[in-house]
């Protein structure tokens, strides 16, 4: 398994769901580059719409194998 094409999944459905991507840097751990946002950036965390992006991401996996 390729762990870095299975970030790369989860980082465009992300964004695909109107997710900052500011906020899907965050949220995989990579330190921001520009001054703005290592020094200004606050970021509005949308808990729902992360949450719900990520279970809809969730149940098209699953739907999908057919091992499960």
């Amino acid at each position: 398994m390729n762990m870095a094409y299975c970030r790369k999944i989860y980082a465009t459905n992300l964004r695909m769901n109107g997710i900052e991507q500011e906020i899907i840097d965050l949220l995989q751990g990579r330190t921001p580059k520009s001054v703005f946002v290592r020094n200004y950036f606050r970021p509005d965390y949308q808990y729902d719409r992360i949450r719900e992006s990520i279970n809809s991401l969730y149940r098209s996996l699953i739907v999908s194998c057919d091992w499960v």
